[in-house]
């Protein structure tokens, strides 16, 4: 816009006047009182983000502009026509001068040999130096993206990341949902949503991850497949399906159907040309395969087979350094092996299949925007850093010695006050004992009579090892329990093998098994049924739960904070506590009552068998579900933390009314605590 046009508008409810500097790289405001003033508000062209305008159908016009992590609105105050000619002459200015400013830069990461590389998209199909422009220009684009990932001010106020997010988890919506109907009403919508994603920015950014990944390339002729449809005449014909999508891959993987389709479409029809394509030597060609003498030939398709294998990736131009260019260290070369790298080098060996996929795999890549290398397009040669990291150090004479040397000395004389000829006490024991006397003990030890034998000398394992039989044990756990003379019990000794002993080991494997299978079904999401409640009243009880914790958080965060302004929506909180713990009676309540329609629905069983059979049944109270005990079990720690929280709170209260009542002024709860 030239300076001589102006557009009046209002910004924060002051006149002025929007303007465009001449070289269109500064958006001004001027306002209008005083007059002469200079522009309040400067905003680069190039910091622009997004630009939003009101709908046609809008009696006001206004234009709001996006910087980084502010906004500008802009408020046109001419009449409506003229107000909207105005606003879409400036915004059409602004979006030609970020368009331009943006194509500059694609062509500046452009290569120089991809600019001037010849032939065109309708000869050959291939990339240009365009497209590759284009890539790299996604590229930074993408990675200003990337970065707004980790940015957790975008990510707090992303309403539409944040409503898609909701929208694909259920539990999380429903969780919104069911807090944002309970909250107080000290507590505002903003203020209760900050709270709430301000804890949940890790599933923010991982969402936003997710939806900016896509599908990358596939080699699209292998999923082009005939079908064998039943026709009308009671015969299986074949049939091709293609999608738009798989052509455009097709095209731009191989850029010899590309071609063959522009010079062959004018004189043939498209299904005719893919019809004959796909049963083509050509096809063969690019996936392949050996053509064989029966394949039928086709004299508008074969002219191209010489060209196809030829047709290499096109891609980004740049420079390989020869210190890792294997083809180019090839030359100095003196050693090989029988069949060495037969399979990478593109002229020994007779295998079509290993060329088209090399060359494939080589293009697709070349379609991939090299995000890990912003220095692609530099000056061909290796700068000193990269020269430093590739130079081979291990043949350098002269390189410094950075091992770590270690100075190992003798401690044994800091330990324990000895000197370093002193032994130890068990040392200095064993040296006064006769090896021959200890010998002999150990003999001792070991015949039947000292370990457990019977009269005839024989050992018996059972007494070597102090296993009783039941009576034994009985009368010893007996003697064991006997009072003694001071009233006190006398403990003896447990032996091995024993009835006592094997009890124990018995119980304690079994409550090793119980704890392994009690944390088995712990890790997974436990079902209604183990619970002993139906899946409406744990439903109603998860939402209950979810909607107190949510709560709590936003308590502790409020009442640790110290912030004096907050004691008002504090106060709001302890309530919203205090009838959670009304919600989650009230849940109890229900599945007390839902377990006492079940037990009465069993009672008339039981009376209508005996009636019928004349035997009795006992009522099994376990099929009709935990109830009331179930529902405190289960949520006995979101209750103790209720508690907990309220008596902080009045605890808190309470000390800060004293201080009140000593010095005067009004008490604010949780600031006293946070400061101590």
């Amino acid at each position: 816009m030239p300076p001589t046009t102006r557009a009046s508008v209002a910004y924060k409810k002051k006149d002025g006047s929007l303007s465009v500097a001449d070289d269109r790289k500064y958006l001004f405001w001027t306002p209008a009182a005083p007059p002469g003033a200079s522009p309040s508000v400067t905003v680069p062209v190039a910091d622009i983000t997004n630009l939003q305008q009101t709908p046609e159908s809008s009696p006001k016009v206004a234009l709001k502009v996006f910087v980084k992590e502010e906004s500008y609105v802009f408020s046109f105050t001419a009449a409506r026509e003229q107000a909207r000619k105005e606003q879409e002459s400036v915004t059409d200015i602004l979006r030609d001068t970020i368009a331009n400013a943006k194509a500059k830069d694609a062509d500046k990461l452009a290569p120089p040999a991809a600019a001037a590389a010849p032939g065109t998209p309708g000869q050959d199909g291939g990339d240009t130096g365009q497209s590759a422009a284009m890539t790299f220009a996604k590229a930074v684009s993408a990675r200003e993206a990337e970065d707004a990932w980790y940015d957790d001010g975008r990510l707090k106020n992303d309403f539409q990341l944040q409503r898609s997010l909701l929208t694909s988890n259920k539990a999380l919506n429903d969780r919104f949902t069911q807090s944002l109907r309970e909250k107080p009403e000290t507590v505002t919508v903003p203020q209760f949503t900050a709270q709430f994603w301000s804890t949940r920015l890790h599933l923010l950014r991982a969402h936003a991850i997710e939806k900016a990944q896509k599908e990358g390339e596939y080699n699209v002729l292998p999923e082009i497949k005939h079908t064998s449809v039943l026709g009308e005449d009671g015969q299986y014909h074949k049939t091709l399906n293609v999608t738009k999508e798989q052509i455009g891959l097709l095209f731009k993987q191989y850029p010899i159907v590309r071609r063959a389709f522009d010079e062959c479409t004018p004189k043939l029809k498209p299904e005719e040309f893919w019809a004959r394509f796909f049963g083509s030597r050509l096809l063969k060609k690019l996936k392949g395969e050996r053509i064989e003498r029966t394949d039928p030939p086709d004299g508008v398709l074969d002219r191209y087979l010489d060209e196809a294998g030829n047709v290499g990736p096109i891609g980004l131009g740049h420079s390989v350094p020869h210190v890792i260019d294997l083809e180019g260290n090839e030359q100095n070369t003196k050693f090989r092996v029988n069949r060495e790298g037969w399979e990478m080098s593109a002229n020994r060996h007779d295998q079509p299949i290993l060329h088209v996929l090399n060359n494939l795999s080589e293009k697709m890549m070349s379609h991939v925007a090299a995000n890990d290398n912003q220095q692609a397009h530099a000056p061909i040669g290796l700068d000193e850093e990269t020269f430093e990291q590739l130079q081979l150090r291990d043949l350098a004479m002269n390189d410094v010695d950075n091992r770590v040397v270690l100075n190992v000395r003798d401690q044994q004389q800091y330990l324990a006050g000895q000197r370093e000829d002193d032994l130890s006490k068990d040392a200095r024991l064993y040296a006064t004992q006769d090896p021959s006397k200890v010998l002999s003990s150990l003999r001792s030890d070991l015949l039947p009579d000292h370990l457990g034998s019977d009269d005839k000398g024989t050992l018996r394992l059972d007494r070597a090892i102090g296993y009783h039989t039941d009576d034994e044990s009985d009368s010893e756990d007996e003697s064991a329990s006997a009072p003694q003379t001071k009233g006190a019990t006398a403990k003896s000794k447990p032996r091995i093998g024993s009835h006592n002993s094997l009890a124990t080991a018995t119980s304690f494997v079994l409550s090793s098994i119980q704890q392994r299978r009690h944390h088995a079904s712990a890790s997974s999401t436990p079902t209604a049924a183990s619970l002993g409640l139906s899946q409406t009243i744990l439903d109603q009880l998860i939402i209950t739960h979810n909607t107190t914790t949510e709560f709590l958080h936003y308590f502790w965060t409020l009442f640790l904070s110290g912030d004096a302004s907050k004691s008002t929506e504090l106060q709001g909180l302890v309530s919203t506590l205090d009838r959670s713990v009304d919600r989650i009676n009230a849940v109890a309540e229900q599945a007390e009552a839902e377990r006492q329609r079940k037990l009465d629905v069993q009672r008339e069983k039981v009376k209508e068998y005996e009636k019928r059979t004349g035997k009795r049944r006992r009522v099994d109270e376990r099929d009709a579900g935990s109830g009331k005990a179930g529902v405190e079990v289960l949520v006995r720690p979101t209750v103790e933390a209720l508690r907990a929280a309220s008596e902080a709170y009045r605890k808190a209260w309470e000390e800060q009314s004293k201080e009140v009542g000593l010095g005067g002024g009004t008490p604010v709860p949780g600031v006293a605590a946070a400061a101590g």
